[in-house]
């Protein structure tokens, strides 16, 4: 087969790291990095969700593809998902628990449960699936 053109390559890659990078990101949120400042939290989250995608697209064995090309992919997409985890945890951020507003609980920092709540969230989905399928 033949390769795809580079710039064509790259913005399919692009569009899957969208996604791809998201899902990782959206997963790892659970449990890495919750005692962190905002900018090193968002940091672990995207970071290990790129290099994910990064490496199944160049040991994925897409022939069609570059190796390079998912690399260079998935930056743009890498950045949009590190700003957005910036923002959301700059949102939630409080430096000390004086700071904390009355009426706001304060959050679980232990990742034992971060995958907990991950695990019912996939077996929710599966349970989903398999009704939705069922109909």
């Amino acid at each position: 087969m033949e390769q795809l053109q580079p710039l064509n390559a790259i913005m399919i890659a692009a569009l899957f790291g969208l996604i791809i990078i998201a899902a990782l990101a959206g997963a790892f949120h659970f449990f890495v990095a919750l005692n962190k400042p905002p900018a090193q939290r968002a940091t672990w989250t995207v970071g290990p969700a790129y290099a994910l995608f990064a490496l199944m697209g160049i040991f994925g064995g897409v022939e069609r593809f570059p190796a390079w090309a998912w690399v260079l992919g998935g930056i743009v997409p890498a950045m949009i998902w590190y700003w957005f985890w910036l923002r959301d945890f700059q949102k939630r951020w409080f430096a000390s628990i004086e700071e904390l507003p009355d009426g706001v609980p304060l959050a679980n920092d232990d990742w034992k449960n971060g995958l907990l709540q991950l695990t019912g969230l996939m077996v929710f989905g599966l349970i989903a699936a398999m009704i939705r399928r069922s109909l």
